[in-house]
């Protein structure tokens, strides 16, 4: 009994099965829905999100739309990843900030200033819940309204706990009760998303490898100590 290839093999008949019941969500998204979008924090159950619907097409012919909300407090190689995944993936994805700052992808020091100037260079360190309002909660709502989504997929996962401990595959919102979602990853694990990503070769956030567990504002993320 080779117990090491039982393992292996057992691991991958479990990341096929997750990846078929993954893809069916994502179908039933993108077929049955207008203007799905698929807001894209670059965490690594995204990446694997991403290259699912690329392999689908729906990137390519816009039947999903990727959506990215830049806080101005990313880290340094955020952006520049996103643009080796748009080229690499071939799509180009929605950036929305704080209002009035429009040129989002510049990394120059210039544009910074200018969030300074508008909002304060300290404000997430004045007043978190501003903070939140003006580079989170506001960019995210009016990219969602700006196009025009009925449904939202998304990474949430039942291992995040909490709340989320129990969510289903699909929320599919009653006729005017809201946006419907649709949690393609929800059965899966962080674990799954990586050997997903290692198997398939998706390409993951830089900060991964300097064992960031988020990706999301440099300020408030620190590694998981070795």
């Amino acid at each position: 009994f080779d117990q090491e290839a039982f393992i292996a093999e057992s691991k991958e008949m479990r990341l096929k099965y997750l990846e078929e019941q993954a893809m069916f969500a994502l179908k039933t998204s993108c077929e049955n829905f207008d203007n799905a979008v698929f807001p894209n924090a670059m965490i690594a159950g995204d990446c694997v999100i991403t290259h699912l619907l690329h392999r689908l097409d729906y990137l390519k012919d816009g039947r999903c739309k990727i959506m990215v909300v830049d806080t101005f407090h990313l880290f340094e190689d955020t952006m520049p990843f996103l643009a080796a995944v748009e080229e690499k993936y071939g799509f180009e994805a929605e950036v929305f900030g704080p209002v009035g700052l429009e040129s989002k992808r510049n990394l120059s020091p210039e544009n910074f200033a200018e969030y300074d100037k508008k909002y304060g260079a300290n404000l997430w360190k004045e007043d978190i819940e501003q903070y939140d309002k003006v580079c989170k909660v506001e960019p995210f709502q009016r990219g969602l309204k700006t196009l025009n989504t009925d449904i939202m997929i998304n990474g949430r996962r039942r291992d995040h706990g909490n709340e989320r401990a129990y969510i289903d595959i699909a929320e599919i919102a009653p006729i005017g009760g809201g946006l419907a979602k649709l949690n393609p990853l929800a059965y899966w694990t962080l674990e799954d998303c990586f050997d997903y990503a290692a198997a398939n070769g998706v390409p993951l956030h830089p900060s991964v490898e300097r064992g960031y567990p988020s990706q999301g504002d440099a300020k408030d993320t620190v590694p998981v100590p070795d």
